[in-house]
């Protein structure tokens, strides 16, 4: 008995066509958010727009169709696609990007691949994300090697202050440096360029975690020229939630392996990298977040008639102009020039004048906004810089009555703190 040649659904075309008609791609997005509720917090895990979804949702049924046949055969032609379509936008050679599922996956496999030795140093900032701080910790006290970190200051931040610090610290001892596109707790944006020139001038390897840079602002790796990228997709390019990439350049690509290695990894191909073939496949998994890379890059610059740079400007301004807002009539300190903000902002509030109080957050005011004025904002510490920063986001669902609305419920709060402090001190 001779089967028919496999067929995929109709609406999901041959191996490597879109997944949304043109017409899908260019329709305004719409956004899933939970009816009265005011999001001022997309930089923490992003949103996924409905028509998004819905092309993950057309993948997921081809792959259900034929899991033997997507596994083994059609998948590479997705990756392929996804990969060039990455590539475009960050300008990176696309045999030189992995698909992961999210940066802390990628900077833990890069920092897997650093040969650390007793006395090696890593260059880390005091705004690195904890999941970076983790993994190295956890190599660092394997290896023998030590962290060294960088203290950055919020108030009076300049890109040249940055630049000084980090290399003020390089020494001949540094096998690393690694750091933020974008910090996640200050919303800072760090002169990497500068910083990239400087320490591979001196011959030192470095790593830029860029989770929050990939549709916040601008990236061009090509110009650029780290040793090795790590981002995240799921942020500001909008994909289905585990979804990132890291770029390494081609003289690393031998050291670099996926923390988990598959079954297929020992079958060396003539026709594809091994590096390509290491990451677009790790075992049975849901990559079809990844696969839709092109459609969530297309359909958010299809929002804008300026394509990705206007939205990305449109995000800025809002965000700057939020902010100052907020800023002038809470009187929380906005302490950052805007040359270093993107699609994020950050403040600075008053200490809690009853730290320790129990929360369901990190912190006492931002389960205040949430509960009683249906704000998802985020407030926390990042030890060392600041004990308590809310940092406000910016995306096309957002207006400006978004952060009226913060700065009249901030406002209301932080009276009722100044109340208990009163309370306290009689």
């Amino acid at each position: 008995m001779t089967l028919p040649a496999p067929q995929a659904p109709a609406s999901l075309g041959a191996s490597g066509a879109p997944l949304l008609t043109p017409d899908e791609i260019r329709a305004p997005a719409s956004w899933p958010i939970q009816p009265g509720l005011t999001m001022l917090n997309h930089g923490s895990y992003g949103i996924c727009p409905v028509g998004v979804r819905e092309a993950q949702r057309r993948l997921r049924e081809r792959v259900d169709a034929d899991p033997v046949r997507f596994f083994k055969g059609d998948m590479e032609a997705f990756a392929d696609r996804a990969r060039d379509r990455v590539s475009r936008l960050v300008n990176a050679p696309a045999t030189s990007l992995a698909l992961v599922p999210n940066a802390t996956f990628a900077v833990a496999t890069v920092l897997h691949s650093v040969d650390l030795r007793p006395g090696d140093e890593v260059l880390v900032t005091n705004h690195e994300y904890n999941a970076t701080l983790n993994e190295l910790g956890r190599l660092c006290a394997r290896s023998g090697a030590r962290i060294v970190t960088v203290e950055v200051p919020m108030v009076g931040v300049t890109p040249e202050l940055v630049v000084e610090r980090v290399i003020e610290k390089l020494t001949e001892r540094t096998k690393l440096v690694v750091v933020s596109h974008i910090a996640s707790a200050s919303a800072l944006i760090f002169p990497v360029h500068e910083i990239v020139r400087r320490v591979r001038e001196r011959g030192i390897d470095i790593l830029v975690d860029g989770a929050h840079a990939p549709g916040q602002v601008p990236v061009d790796l090509g110009a650029l020229r780290p040793t090795f990228y790590a981002a995240s997709c799921h942020k500001w390019l909008c994909t289905p939630k585990g979804t990132g990439f890291f770029y390494a350049e081609p003289e690393k690509h031998a050291s670099i392996k996926p923390l988990a290695l598959s079954c297929r990894v020992h079958d060396l191909r003539d026709d594809r990298a091994a590096f390509l073939c290491d990451f677009d496949y790790v075992g049975t998994n849901d990559y079809t977040g990844n696969l839709v890379l092109p459609e969530a890059i297309e359909h958010l610059g299809a929002q804008t008639p300026g394509g990705m740079t206007e939205l990305m400007r449109r995000n800025h301004d809002l965000v700057h102009e939020g902010a100052s807002l907020i800023s002038e009539r809470t009187g929380a300190a906005l302490p950052a020039p805007e040359s270093m903000v993107g699609s994020m902002a950050a403040m600075i509030l008053p200490d809690d004048p009853a730290p320790g109080r129990p929360c369901r957050y990190e912190d006492p005011i931002w389960d205040a906004l949430y509960e009683r004025h249906g704000i998802q904002v985020p407030v926390w510490a990042l030890a060392g810089v600041a004990s308590r920063i809310l940092r406000v986001s910016a995306h096309l669902y957002n207006t400006l009555a978004d952060y009226e609305r913060l700065a009249e419920a901030l406002g209301e709060e932080l009276d009722r703190e100044r109340a208990l402090a009163s309370k306290r001190s009689a």
